[in-house]
Order: structure tokens, then C-alpha cells, then sequence
């Protein structure tokens, strides 16, 4: 197996204990200000690493900055609606609505990059987008769900845009600094915005007392897991990708479970099953 085909799953299951991590420490906060001092770490921890390890002359062209600074602010916005959906919804029933992304990505595979698609590859969409739809119009509080579609959405148009930038670039090393730099400035931006510019200036909230180590910790993770995948989003087919991610996750679904002791409920175990049946056949289609 390739190096970018074992770079993916790292990076997932460091996304995976990142994520965790957020879902404990953005509990009860304002969202922009959380991803500002999140995004302040990881910021920091990409750059210094960046430039020791990989040094200024890896740096690319402006035009491609530009490019993955018009990404980054379309990864921002996903990254905001996630929190938002953490705090909203189960850890667990997040991660199996996000599906609906991976169906998104595959049209957008088709159309962007002529990747072939075939009947059984609509059906076993159909079968994913059905788990979220199910899931959608039997949730009592629609709330939480919005911001998982609106997180995938942007998730994947950021990061199909990225794909396509990536690929005309021979390095990754910078993109991520760039990304997490420019969603610090767009938090930021909206903090002062969205008047939250009272708690920014309070000295204590930005030690962050206990919390700190936790976000030093948070920004390690996201740093690595982005060079990581951004390097498998440069080198594999976005079909690749998305069997990829669809095999994460049932791991990610139990171990969220576990970690946060969530019982799912019967329209949530519907909606996972309708989504893996459908991932089932695309894996079998493309196998």
C-alpha cells in the first residue's frame, strides 16, 4: 500500500482524538471565540514546525497561497458549523451524518475531475443520503442537524477545492499554516463582528487556565493529521478518499460511543445502517 494510502488513516484517527478533545473543551463557549484561541495554537505549533522542519524555501507561489487561503476560509466556516454540531448533537450521531458529505464529494468527483461513476455507485449514494434524510425528518430538534449538513457542506467544497490545488503544487508543508492561519484571522474578524470582543479581552480567558495544555495538545493533532491528509487528498483520487473515509466509519461511531457513553437512539441505528449498507455496496462496486 502506497504511503498516501496509510497517511489518510493516521491522519483520521488523529482527526478522531482532535475532535474529541474539542467536543470537551468548546463546551458552553462562543464559537468564534473558541475557534480563535483553538485556532491561535494551531496556528503557532504549524508554523514553528513548518519552517524547522521544512525551512522558507518549500514556500509556494502566491498565486497557489491565494488559492488555498480561498479554501481555508471554506474549511473555516465547516469547522465552525462542526463545533456547532458537537455541542448540539451526540459525538457519535455526528459522525454518521456526516455521510452525507462523502455523497457530496462523489458528485463533485464526477463533475470536477471526470472520475466514472456507475448505477450501483447512485444506488449506494441513494442508500447513504437516505440514512441522513431518514435521520433529519424523524429528529425531534432539526438544530443540530442543520449544522452537520452545513459543516459538510463547506467541508467538502473546501477540501475538493484544496484536492484541486494541491495537485498543481509539488508541496503540502505549507498549506497547513496557511489554512489554520487564515481561519485564526477569519475567527477573529467575526469574534469582533459578532461582539464577543468583551470576552476576548478578558486576560483570563485567553491563559485559558487548566485548558491550555488540552489546546497545545489539540493543535499537535490537527497539525499533524492535516499535513497527513492534506498529503493524501494531493496524491489520491477523491473515489479513493471517500472509501476511505466511509471505512472509518463505523470504527469512529463505536469509539465515539464509548468514549462519551452515548446510547443512540432507533432513529439514529436506522440511519447508521441505511448508510452502511449503502457504503457496503460502494465498497463492493469499486472492489
Amino acid at each position: 500500500m502506497h504511503l498516501s494510502h496509510h497517511s489518510f488513516y493516521a491522519a483520521s484517527i488523529l482527526f478522531l482524538i482532535a475532535d474529541a478533545i474539542q467536543k470537551k473543551t468548546s463546551e458552553g463557549g462562543l464559537t468564534w471565540l473558541y475557534l480563535a484561541k483553538r485556532s491561535f495554537y494551531t496556528s503557532l505549533v504549524s508554523i514553528i514546525a513548518t519552517i524547522v522542519i521544512y525551512g522558507f524555501p518549500t514556500f509556494p507561489s502566491l498565486l497557489i497561497v491565494l488559492q488555498m487561503v480561498g479554501c481555508s476560509v471554506c474549511c473555516g466556516l465547516g469547522l465552525y458549523f462542526y463545533i456547532r454540531a458537537i455541542n448540539s448533537l451526540n459525538f457519535s450521531n455526528v459522525g454518521s451524518l456526516e455521510i452525507i458529505g462523502n455523497v457530496l464529494k462523489q458528485f463533485s468527483a464526477v463533475l470536477l475531475f471526470h472520475e466514472k461513476t456507475g448505477k450501483l455507485d447512485i444506488l449506494s449514494l441513494a442508500l447513504m443520503s437516505f440514512g441522513c434524510i431518514y435521520q433529519l425528518v424523524f429528529t425531534p430538534s432539526l438544530r443540530g442537524a442543520k449544522y452537520v449538513l452545513l459543516n459538510s457542506f463547506f467541508w467538502t467544497v473546501g477540501y475538493i477545492m484544496l484536492s484541486y490545488v494541491l495537485k498543481s503544487t509539488p508541496t503540502v508543508y505549507w498549506s497547513v499554516p496557511i489554512m489554520e492561519v487564515t481561519i485564526l484571522l477569519m475567527s477573529l474578524v467575526l469574534v469582533i463582528v459578532t461582539r464577543q470582543t468583551t470576552a476576548l479581552t478578558n486576560v483570563k480567558d485567553w491563559t485559558l487556565n487548566k485548558k491550555e495544555g488540552l489546546f497545545l495538545s489539540i493543535a499537535l493533532f490537527i497539525y499533524l493529521a492535516s499535513l497527513l491528509n492534506n498529503y493524501a487528498f494531493q496524491q489520491l483520487p477523491i473515489t479513493t478518499i471517500n472509501i476511505y473515509q466511509l471505512s472509518m466509519m463505523p470504527i469512529g461511531y463505536v469509539l465515539s460511543m464509548k468514549m462519551f457513553r452515548e446510547k443512540p437512539t432507533t432513529t439514529e441505528i436506522i440511519s447508521f445502517c441505511t448508510g452502511f449498507a449503502g457504503f457496503a455496496l460502494f465498497i463492493y462496486v469499486h472492489h
